[in-house]
């Protein structure tokens, strides 16, 4: 993640620093509504294929759930983890074969027979993994809490419940108990209750995006062509270790975006999708979502993606992820060429060092 350097404006930074701060301290994460409406969860029981966990997560476009189990008299264990996309991609790209399908790649597939070959191999793969169990696959990115309280503020949620011990950031809180998990947390939920109490954020909403150092615009992006082979580009997530990358197109303009929440709602009938090339993958991800109403975006809203200005207000940043309910932004410079990205854990980040600053 990009350290955000210290900004230059003295009085004004200090002032909508010490509005939000005071805020963080005196606001609980039982203020956050999210909190009270996901009492009814959406779970997935250790024991259901991969297949139909991604099913149920774009069923109820929900970027991830709890992986449990019922305890018994031999384990009282109950929590396994969260089944999410970005999980799930990583477990798959592990496997051997998929490491020989990638080679085959590389040595080019140049005939009809080749790619019928080809084609078969990468389903024969997904269908195998796709049968394994959820339990043994999901992943460990989540806090657990066994309780919360009104004296558990939003500064505690931001400073340290949502970093683990090497200091990366973690998506989502789980508050459990002995039996159960009664509430999970995001980093969207956090984002958008910043959002609806954007008044206490003080100066820091009138900030640039620049001001504040939310992105690197020399730092190189990770991005893939329209070109690309879909399969090729959730190759370039795993190994890269992002969880979406940029689609551009010859002239390096931003088109769309490729995320690991688009496997969510695979099944085997698509599994041929992979060998799509990602604009026409994309095309049809678009056709089974929603497009974005903004002005800005109306060019990308054939492939999926938020896109924000260089010079870009914070507070208009958090307005378009949460009424768009993305998570991450685009930095375009004005002939629409990506210069950086800003994810939820880029805000949360930045947002953090101000919390924690003297």
């Amino acid at each position: 993640k990009i350290n955000s350097a210290a900004m230059s404006d003295g009085g004004g930074e200090s002032k909508g620093v010490t509005s939000f701060q005071k805020f963080a301290e005196e606001k609980s994460v039982l203020d956050i509504p999210e909190l009270e409406k996901k009492r009814s969860l959406i779970i997935v029981d250790k024991d259901t294929d991969v297949g139909s966990a991604l099913q149920i997560l774009r069923k109820h476009k929900i970027s991830s759930a709890p992986v449990v189990s019922t305890p018994s008299e031999e384990s009282t264990e109950f929590f396994h983890g969260m089944v999410d996309a970005g999980t799930v991609l990583r477990k798959l790209f592990e496997s051997k074969l998929v490491e020989e399908l990638q080679n085959s790649i590389k040595k080019g597939i140049n005939s009809d027979e080749a790619i019928e070959d080809f084609q078969e191999k990468l389903g024969s793969v997904c269908r195998e993994f796709w049968k394994k169990k959820i339990g043994e696959v999901c992943g460990h990115d989540v806090t657990l809490l066994r309780s919360v309280s009104d004296k558990t503020s939003i500064k505690e949620l931001i400073t340290k419940l949502l970093i683990d011990k090497e200091g990366h950031q973690i998506h989502r809180i789980a508050l459990i108990d002995e039996t159960k998990v009664k509430a999970i947390v995001t980093q969207s939920d956090v984002i958008k209750f910043l959002h609806a109490n954007l008044q206490h954020l003080g100066d820091l909403k009138e900030k640039t995006i620049e001001d504040l150092d939310l992105y690197n615009s020399k730092k190189p992006l990770v991005t893939v062509t329209t070109f690309t082979l879909t399969m090729e580009a959730f190759r370039v997530l795993y190994t890269k270790k992002v969880s979406a990358v940029g689609v551009v197109d010859d002239n390096g303009v931003l088109v769309g975006n490729l995320s690991n929440s688009d496997l969510r709602g695979f099944n085997q009938d698509r599994f041929s999708h992979l060998m799509l090339s990602t604009g026409e993958f994309l095309k049809i991800q678009k056709a089974l979502s929603r497009g974005f109403a903004t002005v800005l975006n109306a060019r990308l809203n054939a492939l999926r993606a938020l896109a924000v200005p260089v010079g870009s207000k914070f507070g208009e940043l958090l307005r378009l992820i949460v009424e768009n309910r993305v998570h991450r932004a685009y930095v375009v410079d004005v002939n629409f060429k990506p210069v950086g990205v800003i994810s939820l854990s880029d805000i949360l980040s930045h947002l953090g060092e101000k919390l924690t600053s003297s």
